[in-house]
C-alpha cells in the first residue's frame, strides 16, 4: 500500500471514500463535485469518513501536489492552491460556502515560477 491507502484515512477502507477521491476529485468530473454534497452530507458512516479524511488532509496535509494529481489527474501546482481548494470543498459541503469551489483549469500551464 502506498499514498493514499496509507495516508488518507478510510481510503483503504471505504469504498465511497476512495471512489470519491479518485473519482469525484478526478479531472473529468472535479467541475461536478456539487453533485456530490447530498451524499457528503447525509448521517451516514460514508459521509462521516469523508468528513473525517477532509479535516485530517487539511490539518496534516500529507499530500504534495504530485501525490495529488497522481491520485486525482488534476494538477494543483502549488501545495497552497491546493489545500485552498480542499478547505472551500470542505466549507461547501460543511460550512457556509454557497458555491462548489472552482477546479484548476487543466488547459493551464504552470505558474511561471515553475520556468525559472
Amino acid at each position: 500500500m502506498s499514498f493514499p491507502d496509507t495516508v488518507v484515512p478510510h481510503y483503504a477502507s471505504d469504498r465511497q471514500v476512495a471512489g470519491f477521491f479518485s473519482g469525484a476529485l478526478n479531472v473529468e468530473f472535479i467541475d461536478e463535485i456539487h453533485t456530490m454534497k447530498v451524499g457528503a452530507t447525509r448521517k451516514t458512516p460514508y459521509a462521516r469518513h469523508l468528513k473525517e479524511a477532509l479535516e485530517y488532509l487539511l490539518r496534516e496535509r500529507p499530500a504534495g501536489s504530485r501525490e495529488w494529481a497522481l491520485m486525482t489527474g488534476v494538477s494543483f501546482w502549488e501545495e497552497d492552491h491546493l489545500y485552498g481548494y480542499l478547505q472551500d470543498l470542505y466549507d461547501y459541503f460543511y460550512g457556509d460556502r454557497k458555491e462548489p469551489p472552482v477546479a484548476p483549469d487543466p488547459e493551464a500551464p504552470p505558474p511561471g515560477k515553475y520556468w525559472t
